[in-house]
């Protein structure tokens, strides 16, 4: 939970307050062993608030829809409940959507993102203004966001990834695709610290709908839900370039 440094800092609030203790126990110092414990108290709570991140998120369920059998319309919408961890909060960024194809249309509660960048890995990241009263982003609120895919699932591997960029709860993806074009083979996995791991094998119902949940997922990791489908015939590949 800590890097060294504030683990140093916690060992040491831990000794102040047995010292405490110790005064209590083995003096005739009562109040000055309970006044040593508070103070210990004190300085452990402000350490895991100055050390708690800035967002909690809890119940993220991301849906890809993927409209034709060619792989060139798809829209994604990510439910989930944000939560500022702080009063000083005021605008949140969804970070990390990335694709192979182009994305646009973004909306989050239905309006246009306050601010959109596409940083120096070409990950576009979209900004959300938070209530103006503190208190309601402190309690949770729930947001919505979606954006469309052009051309980005034409091959015949796919991937819908989610990567943990604040403290999070639990993370469903789903991914359903057009009939027509049925489910080869799907895996889910998690990529960390430059390591790939497998997961539990994804749920696929009626060869076109696949689903992963992951409870306490790690912050900093990517999750992933991925697929192969048949290669299209000639009929259908023609279908999809005179499109």
């Amino acid at each position: 939970m800590f890097d060294k440094h504030n683990q140093l800092v916690f060992y040491a609030n831990i000794l102040i307050i047995v010292f405490g203790a110790t005064v209590i126990l083995f003096s005739d110092f009562t109040l000055v062993g309970f006044l040593i414990i508070a103070g210990g108290a004190v300085l452990m709570y402000e350490q895991f608030k100055q050390n708690q991140g800035t967002f909690r998120i809890s119940g993220v369920e991301k849906v890809l829809t993927i409209k034709d059998t060619c792989g060139t319309r798809a829209t994604v919408k990510q439910q989930q409940k944000t939560t500022a961890c702080h009063v000083d909060n005021n605008v949140y960024w969804f970070k990390n959507i990335a694709s192979s194809g182009s994305i646009g249309n973004f909306s989050i509660n239905g309006q246009f993102p306050i601010e959109q960048v596409k940083d120096k890995h070409s990950k576009y990241q979209v900004c959300m203004a938070l209530p103006t009263n503190p208190m309601k982003a402190t309690k949770g609120i729930d947001t919505i966001l979606s954006y469309d895919y052009t051309n980005a699932f034409g091959r015949t591997k796919g991937e819908l990834s989610h990567v943990i960029d604040d403290e999070t709860d639990q993370v469903k993806l789903v991914v359903d695709l057009p009939k027509g074009r049925p489910i080869a083979s799907a895996r889910a996995y998690c990529k960390y610290n430059g390591t790939e791991e497998a997961l539990l094998p994804p749920v696929i119902t009626g060869e076109t709908r696949i689903e992963t949940e992951i409870e306490n997922p790690k912050l900093g990791a990517e999750y992933c839900l991925q697929w192969t489908w048949p290669e299209a015939n000639i009929i259908k590949k023609i279908t999809c370039y005179l499109k």
